[in-house]
């Protein structure tokens, strides 16, 4: 059955109808929600991208996030260009029984704050501290555990002092710091310090002592 779009009059035969519109009106009507340009927060230090999920390495992946975060959650994303200054994105909804695309190129801005990840270590910032004692052999062979168990993990050490039987380390996450003992199974002694209050809460840093035989 022949149809005309009621907002252009264009007829079935000239143009893909979706309901009782024309795939074209449709277009333009959606097209008006979305954004001319997008504005990114770049950490200045490491470069990742800010993303509804934290700061991520500088992916189109992440850049889809971060311009999906500004036109919210109907919008299908995908990034065909990029170059810093513009993007060419891929728009995609579901209207009615089918999938509307469309192709739009945008202004890319760029904000150079620090992420608090890399502001947390420039600033000395530890939420634990790991004491490993004991003969050096045993100490190097936990450290070498220890360094590889951080470095596949987000988190990293604000400190290390080396002792003459073993190691104070500062770690950034004490979280990093339970999976670490419980992994390998290793029992330290514990305590903690009050070291200030965020919204009326008292926070604690975890201090560990592992003493090895």
């Amino acid at each position: 059955m022949l149809k005309y779009c009621p907002t252009c009059n264009r007829s079935s035969e000239d143009v893909h109808f979706i309901g009782e519109f024309c795939e074209l009106c449709i277009k333009e009507k959606l097209a008006k929600s979305l954004p001319s340009g997008v504005t990114l927060e770049v950490c200045k230090s490491c470069g990742r991208i800010k993303t509804r999920e934290g700061y991520f390495n500088s992916n189109k992946e992440a850049i889809a996030d971060a311009v999906s975060s500004s036109v919210g959650g109907k919008w299908k994303i995908a990034i065909k260009e990029f170059d810093w200054k513009h993007a060419t994105v891929t728009f995609k909804q579901e209207y009615g029984d089918e999938w509307v695309k469309i192709d739009k190129e945008i202004e890319v801005k760029v904000k150079k704050p620090m992420c608090i990840d890399c502001y947390r270590q420039t600033s000395g910032y530890y939420e634990a501290i790991l004491q490993i004692r004991g003969p050096d052999s045993k100490v190097e062979s936990t450290m070498a555990k220890l360094m590889k168990f951080i470095s596949v993990r987000n988190t990293f050490t604000s400190r290390v002092d080396e002792l003459e039987n073993g190691y104070d380390i500062y770690l950034s996450d004490k979280k990093v710091a339970n999976a670490f003992f419980e992994y390998y199974e290793l029992k330290p002694g514990r305590s903690y310090s009050l070291y200030g209050l965020k919204n009326g809460k008292e926070l604690y840093r975890n201090i560990y002592i592992l003493r090895l035989e």
